[in-house]
């Protein structure tokens, strides 16, 4: 524990070890100190919670799917504010610290993400995705608002992700993987657009073609509950259509890809 306010770092996992040491290593090298680590687990049968438990973390197990696991990380945090953080995710070693300098401004921030292992085919392609879409939040204010821009904050003030999640449809908590961010940062756009912009914030670990083969099937079948959901004809089916490309040509045509 250290000085200023809780700072709480939730994690959703599953059979995550491959690259839950970077997510955590990422954590404990953060400039600001005072942080609980909450992974929520959703049973996994790797080593995963093993590895949080030697990192620190408090471990919870979750019954539901991704935004059950935000949902519940954020009702067994304590801190005043909450992070936001994958598996495949490293935070850059600054940024809880310059996010908190920047919360007397802001209720929220997305932040901007760079590629961990830039290298190799399917990498580039999410390296140069990445570019175009932070070009695009720095130029354009409707890049923040939902269903138009293409980022979901992940730092929250606490009362504003309680009053979101108060506004969820109960019923498709349990169920909803992909679009979580998306629904959650909807909501809390609704109650406040004090929103900013965290820059050089945070790294994917990019995955393979096996993982990303693996992980898009996952998204696709989760989104039966989605388009049952009011979320679908309000913003999300407008966001989930059509191609979209950017400057410079060459990394426009990659994010393209």
């Amino acid at each position: 524990m250290g000085a200023g306010p809780l700072v709480s770092v939730t994690i959703p996992s599953f059979n995550a070890e491959r690259t839950l040491p970077l997510c955590l290593e990422g954590i404990s090298r953060q400039s600001y100190r005072n942080l609980e680590i909450i992974l929520v687990d959703s049973y996994s049968t790797d080593r995963t919670r093993e590895i949080a438990e030697d990192f620190g973390a408090r471990v919870v197990l979750c019954e539901g799917k991704l935004l059950a696991a935000r949902f519940l990380g954020l009702r067994e945090s304590r801190g005043d504010f909450i992070v936001f953080v994958d598996t495949d995710q490293v935070l850059e070693a600054t940024a809880i610290e310059r996010a908190l300098g920047m919360m007397e401004t802001y209720d929220m921030l997305l932040f901007e993400e760079h590629s961990y292992n830039p290298r190799g085919f399917i990498p580039r392609l999410y390296q140069a995705s990445k570019e175009i879409i932070n070009r695009k939040l720095r130029s354009s204010p409707s890049a923040l608002k939902p269903g138009e821009g293409f980022g979901a904050a992940r730092f929250f003030k606490r009362y504003l992700l309680e009053r979101a999640f108060e506004a969820i449809p109960s019923e498709i908590i349990p169920q909803v993987i992909h679009y979580d961010h998306d629904i959650i940062y909807y909501e809390s756009y609704r109650v406040s657009q004090k929103v900013g912009i965290l820059r050089d914030a945070i790294y994917h670990i990019e995955p393979d073609l096996k993982k990303l083969w693996r992980t898009n099937i996952r998204y696709g079948a989760s989104l039966k509950t989605v388009k049952k959901s009011p979320y679908w004809d309000e913003f999300l089916k407008r966001r989930g259509s059509g191609f979209w490309f950017g400057k410079p040509v060459k990394e426009g045509i990659l994010a393209f890809l």
